[in-house]
């Protein structure tokens, strides 16, 4: 269990937000109060000293404490309003605003900071002192227990209705800061996943771009001597432009991807190491099976890579939830532009497995959207599904041949 460190902990005068959803409730229960209310009241507008209090206005006094407690966020005026209204049994007996100030105690208590909420408990003895006495001008010879009891009762409910103020508090609290862990942890994860892509993008780039240099100094060389055949060019500069192509893909991808410093991960794996993820879980036991269609296009390092991570991911998540019967099917579907792949587990349980706790799914959508292409995981009926779709071909292509024949 987390605990809130001191320095999240809210000012003394700071208000929680009160749930969105739940504020045409908060006015409909203040409401019932108010009803509650003048019902207690019965329309007696004696006054201690005998005389009349006029009815129009204590209608009006006890409708505006109320709906303080509906106009502001802050449950802090409509409490003092209902505090204020429940001195005025000094004044008229037979009001008693013990249902508002009821809910004003419980908004506090759920609402405000701890100190605030001890304030507000603490500031009840107040309008129990008052109901006690306008109690007792009701009644005649009026002994110590009546007192006792009146006085009880009272205390008991508005400490209960503190306390669920209270736990509710608490409990708004602890979601709102494990919500916020939660959000910053896969936020860390996501910027991680995005720095090991760049690293990875890096490399690549670098290769690329080294063979380039290789190339175009080879091809030099041969001509400044004279022993370069035309056709040695040539298959060096279409070298030369099918790196440079792959380079600018892979740079298209690298931007805006460069985070804070992280591990490294080293890339290699390709889809040409797919049949050793399949052999590895077919040997533990599970029943994979592997559907190809259309025809296999060459496909940058990177994108080689995710599909890797798309299989590795799907088998491993499998192999997790793994029960009696279990299947899992591996399909790979090539297009002219795009290749699908997709991972399908049924886990051979009585019911649907639940997804990796983990934060692989996470980083692993962040791959495949930097990769340009689209990511889909969730539960079946019987297992869980991960699919996704990758470009195959490049976008971003020198025209050479065009240049040369406009020259």
């Amino acid at each position: 269990m987390h605990h809130v460190p001191p320095d999240e902990r809210l000012p003394v005068i700071a208000v929680r937000p009160f749930p969105r959803g739940q504020r045409a409730v908060r006015a409909v229960v203040v409401a019932a109060a108010l009803v509650v209310d003048l019902w207690v009241w019965g329309g007696d507008t004696e006054t201690w000293d005998g005389g009349r209090a006029p009815a129009t206005l204590i209608v009006a006094v006890m409708a505006a404490s109320h709906l303080c407690l509906v106009l502001w966020r802050s449950p802090v005026p409509g409490y003092a309003a209902l505090w204020l209204l429940s001195l005025s049994g000094m004044w008229v007996p037979a009001v008693e605003t013990f249902a508002g100030y009821l809910v004003a105690l419980y908004l506090m208590a759920r609402m405000t900071d701890r100190h605030v909420a001890v304030a507000a408990l603490m500031g009840s003895v107040v309008p129990i002192a008052a109901n006690t006495a306008s109690g007792a001008s009701f009644h005649e010879n009026v002994d110590a227990v009546f007192l006792l009891m009146n006085s009880g009762l009272w205390v008991l409910l508005m400490l209960s209705v503190w306390g669920v103020g209270r736990v509710i508090a608490r409990s708004d609290l602890r979601l709102t800061t494990e919500r916020r862990w939660a959000e910053e942890t896969t936020a860390e994860a996501l910027a991680m996943e995005r720095l090991r892509l760049s690293r990875e993008l890096h490399d690549i780039v670098a290769h690329s771009l080294t063979g380039i240099v290789l190339q175009s100094a080879g091809a030099r060389a041969g001509l400044v001597r004279g022993t370069a055949q035309g056709h040695q060019v040539e298959e060096a500069l279409q070298n030369i432009q099918t790196a440079a192509e792959q380079s600018m893909r892979e740079l298209h991808r690298l931007l805006g991807m460069l985070r804070e410093p992280g591990q490294p991960d080293a890339q290699g794996d390709g889809i040409e190491q797919v049949d050793g993820l399949i052999a590895t879980a077919r040997a533990s036991g599970l029943d994979v099976v592997v559907r190809t269609s259309g025809d296999p296009l060459a496909l940058d390092p990177s994108i080689a890579h995710t599909v890797y991570r798309v299989v590795q991911e799907g088998l491993s998540n499998a192999m997790k939830h793994s029960g009696d019967g279990s299947r899992v099917e591996v399909t790979t579907d090539w297009a002219p532009e795009t290749l699908a792949v997709s991972v399908m587990s049924t886990s051979g349980l009585s019911s649907p497995a639940a997804p990796s706790g983990g934060f692989g799914l996470v980083g692993l959508r962040e791959r495949v959207v930097v990769s340009g292409g689209t990511f889909e995981a969730g539960p079946t009926a019987q297992g869980f599904l991960l699919h996704t779709t990758l470009p195959a071909a490049g976008q971003h292509r020198i025209p050479v041949e065009k240049n040369a024949e406009e020259n």
